[in-house]
């Protein structure tokens, strides 16, 4: 018995609630990309034993699944290929999501990917890399309540499919990796809390504008709500990334790819990934270009046109061959 996880990445483009005083807190925007992706594969074996990158990563999930499932009494885990770890693309959830599906279907366990989630602390603030796992696409949670014990990922509120011509246009520029693990949790902790007509703003862009120009197909209009919530977002972060957006060099490409005419731009989660909308090959190979020109005076970096993931991960079980 073979299975193989393929997943995808996602850019996570904002919170709509850090204020909390209608008793939840934080509710998040983003969308599935078709690529980066982990693509794992899972055999019974005597022990666990792991091999690919980010080996101890892989073997740290299955071991803590395998504490609270103890289905089978061991597994080979191949990790064929892996999302950047710490740029913003949600490599943790994705990898954590895809070791845990793979070892329950080698145990013949019927998890619900929520369940998962939790038990491998995935989903704490934010339910995006869940929800695209589970479903792909453009998806929007409904926060954590703001007191008590946070037991499963956020709700999904909405789940609808970006336009196929649309494009992402990524650059990761060579710069320090974005918040995570411990780091993150304390960030979270000392975050100040947001006035409660920022919060109504961001919910208001994402109602009245960004989802109808999903409906409409109106790439112009959506991408202007989201560089404004990435806006209004990243000022609410800059107390614990020191700015608007994780470092100078992701704030300068943004504003390039904003006068070189893309359609909007935003930086995904801690950073340092930034990204930019566009329709089309064309618009989109052209941001590309200019990026890379421009992180070639800047130390550096990855730049590479993404399209929206309409599903989300992908299992496959098969037979060993004899």
């Amino acid at each position: 018995m073979v299975v193989q996880v393929k997943t995808p990445a996602r850019l996570h483009l904002g919170f709509l609630d850090l204020n909390g005083e209608l008793g939840r807190l934080y509710g998040s925007i983003g969308v599935a990309i078709d690529r980066p992706n982990v693509m794992l594969e899972a055999r019974p074996a005597c022990e666990l034993a792991v091999e690919g990158p980010e080996a101890e990563r892989v073997a740290a999930f299955a071991e803590t699944f395998l504490r609270h499932y103890p289905v089978v009494s061991g597994a080979h885990l191949c990790l064929r290929s892996s999302i950047p770890a710490h740029v913003g693309l949600g490599s943790g959830t994705q990898l954590a999501l895809a070791v845990g599906v793979a070892l329950a279907r080698l145990g013949g366990l019927d998890l619900p990917v929520e369940e998962i989630a939790a038990r491998l602390g995935r989903g704490v603030h934010s339910g995006v890399g869940v929800a695209v796992f589970r479903y792909g696409g453009f998806v929007v949670d409904g926060g954590h309540p703001a007191e008590g014990r946070r037991m499963l990922p956020p709700p999904l509120l909405y789940r609808g499919r970006l336009p196929a011509e649309w494009r992402f246009v990524i650059a990761i520029p060579e710069t320090d990796r974005g918040l995570s693990g411990e780091t993150e949790q304390a960030a979270f902790q000392v975050l100040p809390p947001s006035p409660a007509g920022l919060s109504e703003k961001l919910c208001r862009l994402l109602v009245m504008q960004m989802l109808p120009a999903i409906v409409e197909k109106d790439a112009a209009r959506f991408g202007q709500a989201l560089t404004e919530i990435q806006r209004l977002v990243g000022d609410s972060f800059a107390a614990v990334q020191g700015g608007r957006y994780a470092n100078p060099v992701s704030g300068r490409l943004i504003d390039l790819w904003l006068e070189e005419g893309a359609l909007g731009a935003g930086q995904s989660s801690w950073g340092p990934t930034v990204y930019a909308l566009a329709v089309g090959k064309a618009q989109a190979a052209a941001l590309e270009q200019a990026a890379e020109r421009f992180l070639a005076q800047q130390g550096g970096g990855q730049v590479f046109t993404v399209r929206p993931a309409a599903r989300g991960a992908q299992v496959r079980v098969t037979a060993e061959p004899s």
